[in-house]
């Protein structure tokens, strides 16, 4: 996974010696140490100097630009006026985050003239801030003391924001084996979703993956098919489904891995997979290796909901792929499940993950191995992802996994209880919200970081 590209400027104004010969000193210090913080989220990008005049703003500016951060930190070391400032940023059209950390943490009865400039970082970033608005500029504002807890979480919670933002502005996603037809809410123009938000799509037909499928080395899958019976339970499935799943799982890896795909979507289903009859099985096994490895797909075609199931994992380190299913009047929960795709992340503490025969599809040659263990309780969020007119909706309902499992299934399945709302209203709300039949689930609580991904990268955001 690539590293994070952090812009760095900070700023000082030659204005304030005469109260103070060693503030340029001081103050390259304070930039070093914040650069040296940041050095923990990401690669650094700053030519170790700070930033003193408007012309140097600006070359500043543009130089940043060529190497095209994910975002950019100011820290206005000093009472900085805006239009140093602003020169450096105009023309940045990325995430920022205006960075104000205080050296002292409270004022003493020998508090000097000296020490009132020496600590006059805030009024460089409130007159940052005003320029900001003034212009319509998104950004956000993180003070509070150098080196207090406070002012670490602020950092890693931007940072991890920063994170998802940049995994779906710069995706790579691999669609294998075309879409599933007549499911118009999977449906998504790629050409304007490159243009507005930033990933780009591969193809990879169903006979490109026939072909690699019948390439597979023998010898090699029945080491795989050793090592999977290491790692899980294998049972309800014959040595030839499982032999023909480890074969697409490793033909589909190096597509994957040929890509250098970030996240994508494998249509398993009709003449692709189940009827194709050099295959003949799903492709379950394949997605949820894929997902323990941090890359999570989505079947039928479904790009959508691969968007929102990258901007989770890449949030939450857990993205699982799901079906919102039926309400459940006794429990006040909805189920929600998946036909054995997996997500390791979400497995209950103590459950031996199992392998079976899929116990939903068959195909031409059998039933593809699939996943299948209770999900862990407590917290969890739902994510879709969806076009709407003019733009793109990320919808998100907060609630809970549930103790009791649904053994039957043969697959990932567990109840929700929405935290905000009542079952039916809830359930009313995420449909009339026009939640695509695909959803991701993470768990935890994410609202807050949920909203600020989609206002960075100007999606409407809907909350259940």
């Amino acid at each position: 996974m690539r590293r994070l590209k952090i812009g760095f400027l900070p700023f000082y104004v030659d204005y304030y010696e005469g109260i103070c010969t060693d503030f340029p000193r001081e103050k390259s210090a304070v930039a070093a140490r914040c650069a040296q913080t940041l050095a923990r989220f990401g690669e650094v990008l700053w030519d170790g100097v700070l930033i003193t005049s408007k012309d140097a703003a600006a070359d500043a500016g543009e130089a940043l630009a060529k190497r095209h951060p994910d975002c950019v930190v100011v820290v206005t070391t000093i009472a900085v006026f805006g239009g140093i400032c602003w020169a450096a940023v105009a023309e940045l059209e990325v995430p920022l985050l205006i960075w104000n950390p205080q050296i002292i943490d409270s004022v003493d009865r020998g508090y000097s003239m000296e020490d009132i400039v020496r600590n006059t970082s805030q009024i460089g970033t409130q007159a940052l801030a005003n320029t900001l608005v003034r212009e319509g500029r998104k950004f956000r504002i993180l003070t509070g003391f150098e080196g207090s807890h406070d002012m670490n979480h602020g950092l890693e919670r931007f940072f991890l924001v920063m994170e998802a933002v940049a995994a779906i502005r710069n995706a790579r996603l691999l669609a294998v084996g075309g879409s599933f037809d007549l499911m118009t809410d999977i449906v998504i123009d790629e050409r304007e979703l490159a243009q507005r938000l930033g990933p780009r799509v591969v193809h990879v037909s169903a006979a490109e993956l026939t072909r690699r499928y019948l390439e597979v080395d023998a010898v090699g899958a029945a080491q795989v098919a050793l090592d999977l019976k290491t790692r899980h339970t294998v049972s309800e499935i014959t040595e030839d489904e499982l032999t023909r799943s480890v074969r697409l799982s490793v033909a589909f890896s190096e597509l994957v891995r040929e890509t250098n795909a970030d996240a994508g979507t494998f249509n398993c289903h009709a003449g692709v997979c189940l009827r194709n009859p050099a295959i003949g099985i799903t492709g379950c096994l394949s997605h949820g290796e894929q997902n323990a490895l941090g890359r999570p797909f989505t079947c039928t075609g479904d790009l959508p909901t691969a968007i929102a199931m990258l901007l989770l994992k890449r949030l939450t380190g857990v993205s699982m792929y799901t079906e919102v299913q039926v309400m459940d009047s006794h429990r006040d929960a909805i189920v929600i499940a998946n036909s054995g795709e997996g997500e390791e992340a979400i497995r209950r503490t103590g459950c031996r993950s199992s392998i079976i025969g899929n116990t939903n599809f068959r195909g031409t040659c059998g039933r593809g191995a699939s996943f299948a263990y209770p999900l862990t309780t407590g917290p969890a969020t739902l994510v879709s992802f969806t076009p709407v007119p003019g733009g793109y909706r990320l919808i998100a309902a907060e609630g809970a996994i549930l103790e009791e499992t649904l053994p039957d299934t043969g697959a990932l399945a567990g109840f929700f209880r929405f935290s905000n709302t009542g079952l039916a209203d809830g359930y009313t709300r995420w449909m009339e919200a026009g939640a695509v039949h695909h959803a991701a689930t993470t768990l935890g609580h994410w609202d807050r970081e949920l909203r600020e991904i989609a206002s960075w990268l100007s999606i409407e955001y809907l909350r259940i």
